[in-house]
């Protein structure tokens, strides 16, 4: 419901690859296309968007995440919202950022293509731009906020200590999950393959599917890169 009210929702669509489900032979195979999600190139804005909405919900003090952006936006206070990345992640939470009027500071490791960093920019956050491999980006960005009440970190990966927004973001991609089931109506899936990264995506996929009360339970398999 929260999605649904955000600027431009629509399911993103789930496409038949006949070709190589031939080639492999199988019934079907169907991919989650995911390269125009809420106008940005990724599904991250699910997560970030649902992260920031529990996480600004809980610091005005209401007891549920707000059902609406236009809700969210009343509950909104001035605060920097802060992350590492290499990418989609920290463009999600920079857009959340500019739907909602909130500052947003980035942090991006060494190595990040220019036109990843033009992408953030273009969101209206700061960008800071460092010489650390990515694990020590999240560090700087986690530290960057001691201290600091009116930042609010928002990282797609978790450590003890720091495990509730990540647990946020996980659930806000179950979206995706709900639009395949309605997505695939009356057919048979006996095999979900999802690219783990940091494992988000892939714990969301896990909660989905091993529901004990879905009636179809695939098998699931975690692909690395």
């Amino acid at each position: 419901e929260f999605h649904a009210s955000m600027p431009g929702y629509r399911p993103t669509p789930l496409v038949e690859l006949v070709e190589l489900a031939t080639e492999l032979g199988v019934g079907a195979v169907l991919v989650k296309d995911e390269s125009d999600r809420l106008g940005l190139p990724a599904f991250k804005i699910l997560g970030a968007s649902w992260a920031v909405n529990c996480a600004l919900s809980q610091r005005a003090g209401f007891d549920a995440p707000a059902k609406s952006l236009i809700e969210l936006r009343g509950r909104s206070a001035p605060v920097t919202l802060v992350s590492a990345t290499d990418g989609n992640h920290g463009r999600a939470v920079a857009r959340m950022a500019a739907l909602l009027g909130l500052a947003a500071r980035i942090y991006i490791p060494a190595g990040t293509v220019k036109e990843t960093v033009e992408a953030i920019i273009s969101e209206g956050a700061e960008v800071l731009q460092t010489d650390l491999a990515y694990d020590d980006v999240v560090w700087a960005a986690a530290s960057s906020t001691a201290g600091h009440p009116d930042d609010l970190l928002v990282q797609d990966t978790a450590w003890q200590g720091y495990e509730q927004i990540p647990g946020w973001i996980v659930d806000g991609y179950g979206t995706l999950f709900d639009e395949i089931t309605a997505q695939l109506a009356e057919r048979t899936i006996h095999l979900v393959a999802v690219p783990t990264g940091v494992g988000s995506l892939l714990q969301a996929a896990l909660q989905h599917y091993r529901d004990p009360a879905l009636e179809q339970r695939p098998a699931l398999l975690a692909v690395e890169p």
